[in-house]
C-alpha cells in the first residue's frame, strides 16, 4: 500500500467519524428538546395545580372614614328677580339643596321663577312689605299697615300669579307690616288657603310673623342668621360661621344671603367644606313647624 492509499483511507475514516459524531450530536440535542418539553409541561401542570387549589386573594376595600353629622342647615338667597346675569346664574349652578326668593314687580322676577325650577330648586316669594324706613320699589305689590285686608289678600294672589313655582314666602324689609298681627293674619289666611308656608326673615325683633303663622296653622320657621348684610368676604365668611354653630347648637339653622357676588363666592367655597365636617343642608321646607 502506497503513501496515497494511506491517506485516502484516514480521509475516509475522518470523513465516516465526522458523520457519526455530527448524528450523535444530533440526537443528543433532539433528546435535550423532548426533555425540556417535557419538564415546561410538567411544570405548567404542577402551576395549574397550585392555582386550583390556592384561594383567590381577597379584595382590599377601603373603609370610608364615616364622618359625625354636625346639624342641619337651610340656606335662602333673596333678591333674585333684581338680576339675570353671571352671578344669578352662578347660584343656579350649585348642586347643593337651597331656597330662593323672588322678589315680585321686576324685570326679571318671572324669568327667574321659571330658571330656579328648572335648576332644581326650592321657590319662594320674598314679599315686599312695608318698612319704619320708607322705601321705594315694588308699589304695585309692597304689602303696607295702611292697607285693608281686601288689598293685601290681593296683592298677595297676584305675587302668586307672577311667580306661580312659589311653594312658600318671606319678608322683604317688613319691620313695620310683620309687627302689625292684622296685616300678617291676612296674609297667612292666603297661605293657607293655597297650602304655603312663611318664612320670618326677621326684621325686626318685635315680628309677630312666626307667632301668627303658628296660630293659624300655617307652616313656618324664623331666620337665625344673615350672612351678608356687610359685603366684605371676611364679614360673610365670619356668618356662616355663625350659622354652622347655631346648627351644630340647635340641630337645625336657617341663613339668608343674597344673590351677591361675594355671597357667591364664599358659598361656593365654604359649602362643601361645611359638608365635609358633616353639616347638611336642606331646602327650607323640610325645616318647618
Amino acid at each position: 500500500m502506497n503513501k496515497i492509499d494511506i491517506k485516502l483511507g484516514i480521509i475516509v475514516a475522518l470523513i465516516f467519524l465526522a458523520g457519526f459524531l455530527l448524528n450523535t450530536v444530533q440526537e443528543k440535542n433532539q433528546e435535550i428538546k423532548r426533555l425540556n418539553l417535557e419538564n415546561e409541561q410538567l411544570l405548567t401542570e404542577l402551576d395549574d395545580a397550585l392555582k386550583a387549589k390556592s384561594p383567590k386573594p381577597k379584595k382590599i376595600v377601603k373603609k370610608r372614614k364615616k364622618i359625625a353629622y354636625q346639624g342641619t342647615i337651610g340656606l335662602v338667597i333673596d333678591d333674585f328677580g333684581y338680576r339675570n346675569d353671571a352671578v344669578s346664574d352662578g347660584f343656579l349652578d350649585f348642586k347643593t339643596p337651597m331656597t330662593y326668593a323672588v322678589i315680585p314687580g321686576h324685570r326679571y322676577s318671572s324669568l327667574m321663577g321659571e330658571e330656579i325650577k328648572k335648576a332644581g330648586f326650592e321657590i319662594i316669594i320674598h314679599m315686599p312689605m312695608e318698612s319704619h324706613i320708607r322705601t321705594k320699589g315694588e308699589e304695585d305689590f309692597i304689602i303696607m299697615t295702611s292697607q285693608p285686608d281686601n288689598e293685601i289678600i290681593s296683592r298677595i294672589k297676584n305675587a302668586f300669579k307672577q311667580i306661580p313655582q312659589a311653594i312658600g314666602m318671606n319678608n322683604h324689609q317688613g319691620s313695620k307690616a310683620t309687627e302689625d298681627r292684622r296685616v300678617m293674619t291676612a296674609i297667612g289666611n292666603v297661605l293657607k288657603d293655597k297650602t304655603k308656608y312663611f318664612l320670618d326673615s326677621r326684621t325686626t325683633k318685635n315680628t309677630v310673623a312666626e307667632e301668627t303663622m303658628s296660630l293659624l296653622g300655617v307652616s313656618t320657621a324664623r331666620r337665625k342668621v344673615f350672612l351678608d348684610n356687610s359685603e366684605n368676604i371676611n364679614d360673610i365668611n365670619n356668618q356662616v360661621d355663625e350659622l354652622a354653630k347655631s346648627a351644630k347648637k340647635n340641630g337645625v339653622a336657617i341663613g339668608i344671603g343674597h344673590v351677591k357676588k361675594n355671597t357667591l363666592a364664599v358659598l361656593k367655597k365654604r359649602i362643601p367644606e361645611l359638608q365635609k365636617k358633616g353639616y347638611k343642608f336642606r331646602f327650607v321646607s323640610s325645616l318647618l313647624h
